[in-house]
């Protein structure tokens, strides 16, 4: 078992494993940065949604104002 090792072998082997790692390393940046945009693109979307509801809201609240006064205007006294 206290043989030499071949240095080429050594190389070769280490030059796998680098490449291995690395590889795993580029592709967790990838999919980190994926992650990221996704975010960022739910965020602008959810900021629209958020500003639709807000929208309608303004639009539908006067009309139910409105609707109350007139019943309340119209409404007879017993």
């Amino acid at each position: 078992m206290n043989r030499d090792v071949d240095i080429n072998v050594l190389v070769s082997l280490y030059n796998q494993k680098l490449a291995t790692l690395s590889n795993q390393n580029v592709l967790l940046e990838a999919k980190v940065q994926t992650l990221s945009k996704d975010l960022q693109n739910l965020e602008r979307e959810k900021d629209s949604l958020k500003m639709e509801l807000q929208k309608q809201k303004s639009q539908l609240t006067p009309k139910l104002r409105s609707k109350k006064s007139e019943d309340y205007q119209n409404a007879e006294v017993g």
